[in-house]
């Protein structure tokens, strides 16, 4: 457990906008820091991230929260470990204590999966440097590959030993479960037996880490040349690694890619480890795999622009004709380096020095354009029916891009390359575009007719009394509770009676406090639990510590409904808030927060508004109840309740009128 001294100091020293830099590319607009959301995919940023309330919102997908619960959700860290990630950042010394088997076996799934990779990773590592078979196979691949040993404890490479078991009899005795040891994918057990290895053996290990630097999987390279045995094996998928949503070196190279505005994108993990050993630090691989829509997004958290670097032989040229489109959908600029026939990064940076290949992928970093016609042009020649085939997938290529702009921009200097007309050009494309949506649309159509032979929606109803609403009056409910959040600690000048004879007074209560009390004398229990929640949570602890809550016991809440809507009411103003040019020109107010006479009828508004539509609620339940009254007596009494509430709804109108003046 970490001491409640330590946990204060931790939250204190952190900055949210750092933090969240870390994973997401933000920059200013206003009060706020925006980028695009690492929760879902979109293509407009609707990530906000406010410093001075130290909370993040997505007003895209809804997630919302602190730097520790950001932590949580983006890096699926449990709540001790991400304050111990924001300790080691800001450098804040905290006491640990080491984890017993009986600690190791408690832990959830995914924890205990996060804690078998680091486990596996130091034994993989400690093994290549201290171990005798270690040091005489595994590293002298490495010396042989010259990697360094400044690279090789960077990137925590390590090798398995050659033996069934090694490293499953090791991992037992610090207390991991075998059935924990096979779920991270380290162990193999044969179905049906009790028989199990070691997947790694004989294998040199490049491990595999989150966006923060945890390991979460591993690739191994056999050292032999056996061809029955695959050339590489990688961890399989399990609740924290899916090789389509990682990529390799991306923990080590997320702050060059931003600064430098540009990644460099590799097949292999020896290219990006012998690239980062070169100087290129903006580097990342795919491990092999084919790339996939959900490491472009990852790409795209940190820039907009990508150098492809693949091998030169016939299956580098197809990888990266296939990245290209894919880059050019998501909205990315790319340019392509190809290596000689036979090399790929890893060997031409060996071959050359640091100066001369980091000139060369700066000099041979071709616009997709001219790559794609050069290679192309070159295959074409003088064949015409080539030669269209080639103006047409260049075309294609040009069709991904989603910025008509840039389009206009790319057709411009593929008419130049090509010497064809481009209007000529335009037209095709338009053809390729229009094709594009046709094919969009009957899929969109074919979707929504798979949807409605498995979903039978509710019957729409006309009128609104038929609609079951269970929250009738959330909105009002919602506003107050944003007042609480917002401004619950600033002042209200409210007119109250103060003795039998009726004398009015102007007194000044804090806004919680002269909303809660108002709230508790007129019963007003809300309709939502979660704004009910919020506010049993602000009565319960003013009553209890004669104080305000902290808006973190809100923002840290385990209930991910009250920490999303919490983080949604604090920013809402910030993200909504109308220019000052408008506001000189138009009747439109915002709310100063800081202008007592605007916060005092906000206050008033609000209330008043909660208090009309509760009694349109009660007078909704009246009316019904008539239809079903045959007594008399109770007839008289229901419409005397009718008569009162209306009495009030026109108090509470001319109250309303009077503020707006």
């Amino acid at each position: 457990m970490i001491k409640q001294e330590d946990k204060e100091r931790i939250l204190q020293a952190t900055d949210i906008v750092d933090v969240v830099s870390q994973f997401v590319q933000l920059r200013r607009r206003g009060v706020n820091h925006i980028g695009l959301c690492p929760f879902h995919n979109e293509k407009t940023p609707s990530f906000n991230v406010n410093s001075a309330r130290g909370i993040f919102k997505c007003f895209g997908c809804g997630e919302g929260g602190d730097a520790v619960t950001f932590l949580m959700k983006h890096e699926h860290f449990t709540y001790p470990e991400a304050l111990k990630w924001l300790a080691n950042r800001y450098g804040i010394p905290i006491e640990e204590e080491q984890q017993t088997p009986e600690a190791i076996a408690n832990q959830s799934e995914r924890e205990a999966l996060f804690a078998a990779n680091e486990c596996a990773q130091k034994y993989f590592h400690q093994t290549l440097l201290n171990d005798q078979n270690g040091q005489a196979i595994g590293l002298s691949y490495f010396r042989e590959r010259e990697i360094n040993q400044e690279s090789i404890k960077q990137w925590g490479l390590g090798y398995c030993k050659d033996s069934w078991t090694d490293f499953t009899d090791y991992a037992t005795k610090q207390g991991y479960s075998v059935e924990m040891l096979v779920k991270a994918g380290l162990t193999v057990e044969k179905e049906g037996t009790d028989k199990r290895y070691d997947r790694f053996r004989g294998r040199v290990m490049f491990p595999i880490y989150s966006v923060s630097g945890r390991p979460i999987g591993f690739t191994g390279r056999i050292l032999t040349s056996d061809k029955t045995k695959a050339k590489y094996v990688n961890s399989p998928e399990s609740l924290i690694y899916s090789k389509g949503k990682v990529l390799f070196g991306l923990h080590l190279a997320k702050n060059h890619i931003a600064k430098e505005d540009r990644c460099y994108l590799v097949e292999g993990n020896m290219d990006a480890v012998m690239m980062s050993q070169q100087g290129v630090k903006n580097v990342v691989a795919t491990s092999g795999t084919a790339l996939t829509e959900d490491q472009i997004r990852l790409l795209k958290r940190y820039s907009s622009n990508v150098t492809i670097l693949y091998d030169g032989d016939a299956a580098g040229i197809h990888a990266a004709f296939r990245a290209i489109d894919m880059f050019l959908s998501a909205g990315l600029k790319v340019k392509i380096v190809l290596f000689p026939d036979g090399d790929d990064p890893d060997s031409f940076a060996r071959k050359n020095t640091q100066a001369e290949f980091q000139r060369y992928i700066t000099e041979e970093a071709h616009d997709f354009i001219i790559f794609k016609t050069n290679l192309l042009l070159a295959d074409a020649q003088d064949d015409p029916i080539k030669r269209a085939a080639l103006v047409k997938e260049i075309l294609v290529s040009i069709s991904k891009i989603p910025d008509t702009i840039e389009r206009t921009a790319y057709i411009q200097q593929c008419s130049s390359l090509l010497k064809m007309k481009e209007d000529m050009l335009t037209k095709e494309l338009a053809k390729i575009l229009r094709t594009n949506i046709l094919k969009q649309h009957s899929s969109e159509e074919q979707q929504a007719t798979e949807q409605s032979n498995t979903y039978s929606p509710e019957p729409f109803f006309s009128t609104r009394q038929q609609i079951e609403d269970p929250y009738p009056d959330d909105n009002q409910e919602r506003g107050i509770i944003k007042l609480l959040l917002n401004y619950s600690d600033r002042s209200t000048r409210q007119a109250v009676i103060i003795d039998e004879q009726g004398t009015i007074e102007t007194q000044t209560f804090m806004i919680v406090a002269y909303v809660i009390s108002d709230l508790k004398n007129e019963s007003i229990a809300f309709d939502n639990p979660i704004w009910q929640g919020i506010l049993d949570i602000f009565y319960q602890y003013i009553q209890s510590n004669n104080a305000l809550p902290d808006i973190s016991l809100f923002t840290s809440s385990d209930n991910e409904t009250l920490r999303k809507e919490t983080a949604s009411l604090l920013l809402e103003e910030e993200k909504y808030s109308i220019s000052p040019l408008w506001q000189d020109k138009s009747e439109l107010k915002t709310l100063d927060r800081f202008n007592p006479d605007v916060v005092d009828d906000h206050v008033k508004q609000t209330l008043l508004y909660l208090k009309w539509h509760k009694l349109e609620q009660r007078q909704t339940q009246i009316l019904s109840q008539l239809k079903h009254t045959d007594s008399q007596e109770s007839m008289q009494a229901l419409l005397g309740e009718v008569k009162t509430i209306n009495s009030g709804i026109q108090i509470i109108r001319k109250e309303l009128h009077n503020i707006a003046k």
